[in-house]
């Protein structure tokens, strides 16, 4: 009967320890994180509507080139929030908050697809502002202190549009004085990332991560129509993005 009990307590000892050793682990539980590293951005403007400068109700199309490509690299850097809980000795699964910021921008010298483009002089430039990321994240231990994983995340992001439009009489009345516009757009999307992450101690680790987002489509009013003084340029931005970043990250 003894040697029994003691095979079955062995049995059930051999089954519990990878969990206790996973729950001891600097993968399992709260963690939170900087990261920084350099985002690559593509801004594809599509000139969508051009508004009477003397009947608001009067829209029509752009005319030909109406669309153009714009670009920007910067520094990225954030902050994230993660819990991550195993499902096995070898599988995570969890959730990760984060934010990243940086300094995207790019400028157009003209307004593509409007009917005067020879003589516009309308410069806009377009932001990519704050991300926020909200995402669910697997992972696969590779040895007991690294981490191999992917995190799918929605997105939400604000792009701002500026313009400058000069007294040239395409856009703008060129009896008035020059004017400025701007608007923006907090647009939705998605991303997904791949990393690796090494623990440094049981409550540190490291993490080095590739990110892909298809951030959206920006809706804006690059100039706004005001009757007997400006045409209106309603144009659509799509945004994507790529991004290398390390990060740290602290274990609660």
């Amino acid at each position: 009967m003894k040697t029994k009990s003691t095979l079955i307590a062995s049995s059930f000892l051999a089954i519990a320890l990878p969990a206790l050793s996973f729950a001891d682990s600097p993968f399992n539980g709260i963690q939170a994180g900087v990261t920084l590293g350099y985002e690559d951005a593509s801004m594809d403007w599509d000139t969508d509507l051009v508004i009477d400068a003397f009947n608001p109700n009067n829209v029509a199309a752009p005319g030909a080139n109406s669309s153009e490509s714009l670009d920007d690299s910067a520094f990225a850097y954030g902050v994230f929030g993660s819990y991550n809980m195993a499902l096995s000795d070898s599988w995570i699964l969890g959730a990760e908050l984060a934010y990243q910021g940086s300094d995207i921008s790019d400028s157009l010298n003209s307004i593509p697809g409007f009917f005067l483009s020879p003589s516009n002089q309308t410069k806009a430039e377009v932001e990519v502002n704050d991300t926020f990321l909200l995402g669910v994240k697997g992972g696969y231990l590779l040895n007991p202190t690294t981490l191999a994983y992917s995190t799918l995340s929605a997105t939400l992001t604000e792009v701002e549009v500026s313009s400058n439009c000069p007294s040239d009489g395409a856009i703008c009345n060129p009896g008035s004085p020059a004017r400025s516009d701007s608007d923006d757009d907090d647009i939705t999307g998605w991303a997904l990332a791949v990393g690796v992450e090494k623990s440094l101690s049981s409550n540190l680790s490291v993490r080095a991560e590739y990110r892909y987002a298809d951030l959206g489509t920006a809706e804006v009013s690059a100039v706004r129509q005001e009757t007997g003084e400006s045409f209106g340029i309603d144009a659509d931005v799509d945004v994507t993005s790529q991004t290398l970043q390390i990060g740290a990250a602290y274990k609660f």
